[in-house]
């Protein structure tokens, strides 16, 4: 085996370690701003998001209408989110009927799940409520 190829293996094989590691299932909640990719079986949602402060075991966030913030609480794998406070403009109907249906997600929320940069809460009777996708941003 010549060095050259000695070395593509070690490469190849680090690669492939770094990879494995990002795609591992925590039981902590990571600080971050999510962009809201479901809720209760809809899809295909846009300038829905909220922010994570794990330091302050806060969360705040924006709908297509109202702004939100609260705190959580977690232990294990289980997670409650307090009562939000949140502003109370009125929306289209459509639009209304999507930001009860977060809310209402974090409120049945009984514990949650992060892989692979996607953060998923989980009713008390295992049905997915909410997924939300943690956005990556590079510090330059």
């Amino acid at each position: 085996m010549t060095f050259s190829t000695l070395i593509l293996i070690i490469a190849f094989s680090s690669c492939n370690g770094i990879k494995e590691a990002s795609k591992k299932t925590t039981t902590q909640m990571v600080s971050g701003k999510y962009e809201i990719r479901s809720v209760e079986g809809a899809s295909n949602l846009y300038n829905m998001f909220f922010v994570i402060d794990t330091s302050e075991k806060r969360i705040s966030g924006k709908t297509d209408c109202n702004g939100f913030s609260g705190n959580y609480v977690v232990t294990g794998d289980e997670v409650t989110f307090l009562p939000f406070v949140s502003t109370k403009m009125y929306c289209e109907e459509h639009v209304m009927k999507v930001e009860n249906s977060i809310f209402k997600a974090f409120n049945n929320t009984k514990k949650f799940t992060y892989d692979d940069n996607m953060l998923t809460l989980i009713n008390e009777d295992g049905t997915i409520s909410l997924k939300a996708y943690k956005v990556i941003t590079e510090d330059k």
